[in-house]
């Protein structure tokens, strides 16, 4: 199943996404994914990125089956929800913290180069 946004509206402190979904034989699906600011604020997930957060969703239930993917026609997402999420953004943490900074080692200017290091000499 392909999936394309929608859009979204708002209401109080929710954001409802939606989505139409394309399968094989060319039937649509709608799927209304709804989301508390709050939780979105909690999880330090920018609102630009929901629909990207829910459009994951989707797919992870499609690739579960139909009878997963089934829940998100109308859906409220929990805090539960985010724990995928939030695994993910430990690990790359993880890894980005376990690198090193490569630094360019120093070098001399060559001999030909009118820079020179150290305190300028002075001419009379």
């Amino acid at each position: 199943m392909h999936f394309a946004y929608d859009g979204f509206t708002h209401r109080e402190d929710r954001r409802c996404f939606t989505f139409r979904g394309v399968d094989e034989s060319k039937s649509t699906s709608v799927f209304h994914i709804e989301i508390d600011m709050l939780l979105l604020v909690e999880n330090r997930l920018p609102v630009q990125d929901g629909p990207v957060f829910c459009l994951q969703l989707l797919k992870t239930a499609c690739d579960a089956g139909p009878e997963f993917l089934e829940r998100f026609r109308n859906y409220r997402i929990l805090a539960e929800d985010f724990r995928p999420y939030l695994v993910e953004r430990a690990r790359i943490a993880a890894e980005k913290s376990l690198k090193t900074a490569r630094r360019a080692p120093y070098r001399k200017p060559p001999s030909t180069s009118n820079l020179r290091l150290g305190l300028p000499s002075e001419s009379n």
